[in-house]
């Protein structure tokens, strides 16, 4: 576990100690806005998972298996080969032939998928600590370890945030089609553009909340409509009770903080469609308690979470300062405490990357 102390303690410490504990001139809670430990954070990230074992990440052994296979194919065969995500084996081909090993694979992944979302979080953050916080306290972060071709989908999110914000519905599109061909479930993406452009309000708060109810009483006969529209390999899913309520929980009450906190007076169009993502991703949350492919399908839009939560909290009410700062650092205090429990009390299950493993051991 000490090299996720590393990875969680070292950019904290830069964040919080350096630029706050040695600085006089300004209180402790008011944090300015520098990202430097999001850089530092994302470059430890990369290390663990460029040096990390096939055994640290439950899929990467048949990651590895589609990579050995795909050296055998030249670049017309991978095509002929795969019936689907062709994308993501012919990736694998042209890494493959640079040079045939996985190691260098897995490297080229976490290089890709630091540096895009490093980036994004990098320019996008208005508070670096939680926004580190809140990617490594859901389900994406153990995702970066064993889920490669998922998540290699899941960065186009960046793209199609950016061309979403600037209504190009063309090129969104283009994205989104392109990240179906490395993943199926990346067409869940399409529905980024709509959502984020409805003309929503903060006194629209009780009718979001009599829509997380409706969906959620009634999931079962909502799920079961969706369902056919899906990818093959997903159009059969059974529904079973899973008892995911808790993720769906925490959603509920950052939509709850993202209604009640800004002032609707210094919201963008960028702000309210970054809310209307959180509804979505509250909507889509509450499937989960039924069918595990409800956070599959979520992943893409939770990858934005991080931004979300920060940008709220710079456009607080008048006179609501002080909570908005000391509501930060609990958020802080409450999230680092989270990751290591749920860590040490996950050890050897779901995807196995607790505890951490080099590939020399």
């Amino acid at each position: 576990m000490l090299p996720y102390y590393f990875l969680v303690f070292i950019p904290f410490f830069l964040e919080v100690i350096g630029l706050n504990l040695f600085s006089f001139k300004r209180n402790f809670f008011c944090v300015k806005r520098n990202n430097s430990s999001i850089i530092v954070f994302f470059v430890i990230l990369f290390v663990l998972l460029s040096l990390r074992s096939v055994s640290c990440g439950t899929d990467l052994v048949n990651y590895e298996y589609f990579f050995q296979q795909t050296l055998y194919l030249n670049f017309l065969d991978v095509f002929r080969f795969y019936s689907t995500e062709q994308l993501f084996f012919v990736f694998n081909w042209f890494v493959g032939c640079i040079y045939p090993d996985f190691r260098l694979f897995m490297v080229v992944v976490a290089l890709l998928c630091t540096g895009v979302l490093g980036w994004f979080y990098w320019k996008e953050s208005e508070f670096a600590p939680l926004t580190i916080l809140l990617f490594i306290t859901n389900s994406c972060f153990v995702m970066i370890f064993s889920g490669l071709r998922q998540f290699l989908a899941m960065l186009f999110v960046v793209p199609a945030y950016y061309l979403t914000k600037q209504k190009r519905i063309l090129p969104f599109i283009l994205i989104v089609l392109i990240a179906s061909f490395i993943h199926n479930s990346a067409t869940i993406m399409f529905l980024l553009y709509p959502v984020f452009h409805i003309p929503m309000k903060s006194k629209d708060f009780f009718f979001v909340l009599f829509l997380v109810a409706i969906f959620f009483f009634f999931k079962t006969n909502l799920f079961n409509m969706v369902v056919p529209f899906l990818a093959v390999k997903y159009s059969s899913a059974e529904i079973t009770e899973t008892g995911a309520y808790s993720i769906w929980i925490m959603f509920i009450l950052f939509l709850v903080y993202c209604f009640v906190i800004p002032d609707e007076r210094k919201m963008t169009t960028e702000h309210q469609g970054l809310r209307n993502v959180l509804v979505l991703i509250t909507l889509i949350q509450g499937f989960a308690s039924i069918h595990t492919l409800a956070m599959r399908m979520n992943y893409y839009f939770i990858l934005l979470i991080p931004i979300i939560i920060p940008k709220m909290m710079k456009l607080s009410k008048n006179g609501n300062e002080n909570i908005v700062q000391y509501s930060k650092w609990i958020m802080v205090f409450f999230f680092t405490i989270y990751f290591f429990y749920s860590a040490y009390s996950s050890m050897g299950m779901g995807l196995k990357v607790f505890p951490y493993v080099a590939y020399w051991e």
